[in-house]
């Protein structure tokens, strides 16, 4: 493996089944970005990676001389060198918004999903769980009954948060019925799941994970 100080070209180091990891994926594929993908395991860091990464985590990119570690870092940076198409408003306030709304998701959906997908609560608290989450996941339809993205009228980083974690609800054990209560949920999911982005950043274990209706 190339040093990564000695890097000449754009590289994401992604976890190839990891939700944090498929939302930079998605905005590299959202932005039409040239970058090398190194597929690599949070549960087995490459040694390369923890000298520029202090917390072992996933996912890492590494742009010449700049390594950048925490996925939402990751997104904030590509879509300010990479401007077109913009995932974040230009006005402060908006952007703001959309700042608030992914630190929500990663507190209230996030937290809950990474519990169910690590996979080492009792089952009694893994039902609550995800009985939680589920919830979560269904108030968000009156959200989504208005606008054709979340809380907008144009794909946003808060989209990138939300798509890996809806595309991975049946490897958690949680389904949404194809009803007309679900239905601006089915919709939304059905809008993003289809984007060329999201099916490009798809990788091959990710593909295996849910089928678009």
């Amino acid at each position: 493996m190339i040093s990564l100080s000695k890097r000449t070209s754009m590289a994401l180091f992604s976890d190839p089944t990891d939700h944090y990891c498929h939302r930079v994926r998605i905005v590299l594929a959202e932005k039409g970005i040239s970058s090398e993908m190194i597929e690599s395991s949070k549960d087995n860091i490459d040694p390369e990676i923890l000298e520029l990464s202090p917390y072992a985590s996933l996912p890492v990119l590494v742009d010449r001389d700049v390594c950048l570690f925490d996925s939402v870092t990751l997104m904030e940076y590509l879509d300010e060198r990479f401007p077109h198409p913009p995932l974040l408003p230009v006005y402060p306030v908006l952007r703001a918004n959309i700042r608030l709304y992914i630190k929500r998701i990663e507190l209230d959906w996030g937290s809950r999903f990474d519990q169910l997908a690590d996979g080492n609560l009792k089952e009694a608290q893994a039902k609550k769980v995800r009985q939680e989450l589920k919830s979560l996941v269904v108030s968000s339809c009156a959200l989504l009954k208005e606008k054709p993205f979340f809380m907008n009228d144009e794909f946003s980083l808060v989209d990138c948060c939300i798509a890996p974690m809806l595309w991975r609800l049946p490897s958690v054990g949680i389904e949404i019925p194809n009803d007309a209560k679900h239905k601006p949920l089915n919709l939304y999911m059905k809008r993003v799941f289809t984007m060329p982005s999201f099916i490009e950043s798809l990788t091959e274990l990710e593909r295996e994970m849910r089928e678009v209706s």
